[in-house]
């Protein structure tokens, strides 16, 4: 999860045929809310904020507001996205205020760095089993994403969540969860092909029951 800033505008209208003229304009129909505030209609501009999700890749984000009027910027959740099913045009999004100075329980992105020696030596490969951890935080504390180094790693070696190293807040998953490990490799043998039943053999093939003749 990623601490993004983010300009939201207030709107004063509301209904089907304002949210069209909004996203004509380029804007996105928006609401912010949450346990001590009444429901705001806001809007996005659509550009800026394709281009945050496309950055994060889609993970969830926690939004700093650039909100006018606002004595303290607001920090929220993205709740649900409302797109088109087939141009997946975004045509609503609603966020909710996150109290300022309460921890937030968030999955902030799992970073596995290094390669074994058996790893490089083709002996073994890396099966990442989790890509994300929660872990409790202020949001402002919020990191970017935990690295693991597996670089000294040997064979059937794995990472707990209990391994890593947290450097904010508390984790939230199970400690004993399974995140990364480092396995033999997979070897596909080559089988020789059999031939179906009533297949032609091959040219200087025996067929089925046939002995080869000696040269």
């Amino acid at each position: 999860m990623s601490l993004v800033r983010i300009q939201v505008f207030r709107r004063q209208t509301t209904g089907k045929n304002e949210n069209r003229r909004t996203r004509a304009a380029g804007k996105i129909p928006a609401v912010l809310y949450g346990r001590d505030r009444e429901p705001m209609n806001v809007q996005l501009d659509k550009n800026e904020f394709a281009r945050v999700l496309q950055k994060t890749g889609g993970r969830a984000v926690i939004f700093d507001l650039d909100l006018d009027g606002e004595s303290e910027q607001p920090l929220a959740l993205m709740r649900e996205l409302q797109q088109h099913p087939v141009t997946d045009e975004i045509h609503h999004v609603d966020l909710f205020e996150i109290p300022r100075g309460e921890p937030v329980t968030v999955e902030v992105n799992l970073e596995v760095v290094g390669e074994p020696a058996c790893v490089k030596f083709g002996e073994g490969e890396v099966l990442q089993i989790a890509h994300t951890v929660e872990i409790s935080c202020l949001p402002r504390e919020l990191p970017d994403s935990i690295k693991v180094d597996i670089s000294a790693f040997k064979l059937n070696e794995k990472v707990l969540a209990k391994d890593l190293v947290i450097p904010v807040g508390k984790l939230i998953t199970d400690p004993d969860a399974p995140l990364v490990v480092v396995r033999p490799a997979t070897i596909f043998a080559e089988v020789e092909a059999v031939p179906a039943a009533g297949e032609v053999p091959a040219e200087g093939a025996p067929a089925e029951g046939e002995e080869k003749p000696e040269e």
